[in-house]
C-alpha cells in the first residue's frame, strides 16, 4: 500500500516517533506522553495501522543472541530487468538477508545480511547467492561496528 498520499498531522508524528523508540508502550503510556486521551490516541494508532503508515510492529534483537553476529552490506548486479523478479522471488525467502533494495547506480540490488561469522557468510555467497541464474556481480562489505542501527525516528 503506498503512504504518499495519507495525510499525518503532529500527532500522529509524534506518535510514530514513540513507537519508533519503544513500540511496547501501552496506549496509555503514549497518550500520557502527547497529552491526549487513550482512546483518542488508540483511534490515531488504528489509522495508522490501517492506512499503512505502521507497516508492523517487530522486536530488534541483539544479533549475537541468535548467531547473527556477522553483518554484511552485499552489492547484487544482476544481469537483465527479466531475471529481476527471479532473483527477489528466491533472495527475499532466505532468513540470512535482512534487508533488500532495489537501488541506482552500477550495481541492480543491495542486501543487508546477517549471518553467524564468516564461514557462514561465504557460504551463503557461494551457495546462494552465486548460484542464482542472472547474477553477474557482487560486491560484499563486512561491517565492522553500527553505532546506529534501525529505522529513522520522525522528527
Amino acid at each position: 500500500m503506498s503512504t504518499e498520499n495519507i495525510a499525518t498531522d503532529e500527532l500522529d508524528k509524534k506518535i510514530i516517533g514513540i513507537m519508533q523508540e519503544d513500540a511496547s508502550l501501552t496506549n496509555n503510556d503514549i497518550a500520557k506522553k502527547i497529552n491526549l486521551s487513550p482512546s483518542a490516541t488508540h483511534e490515531r494508532i488504528k489509522k495508522l495501522h490501517t492506512s499503512g503508515v505502521i507497516k508492523k510492529i517487530v522486536a530488534f534483537i541483539q544479533a549475537e543472541a541468535i548467531e547473527r553476529a556477522l553483518c554484511a552490506y552485499i552489492y547484487v548486479l544482476v544481469d537483465t530487468p527479466q531475471n529481476n523478479e527471479v532473483f527477489l522471488h528466491d533472495i527475499v525467502m532466505q532468513p540470512s538477508v535482512m534487508e533488500c533494495h532495489h537501488i541506482t547506480g552500477e550495481y541492480s540490488y543491495l542486501l543487508k545480511v546477517r549471518v553467524k561469522n564468516t564461514q557462514g557468510l561465504e557460504s551463503f555467497i557461494t551457495k546462494i547467492l552465486k548460484t542464482r541464474f542472472g547474477i553477474v556481480r557482487t560486491l560484499t562489505q563486512i561491517v565492522l561496528s553500527s553505532p546506529k542501527d534501525g529505522d529513522t525516528v520522525v522528527d
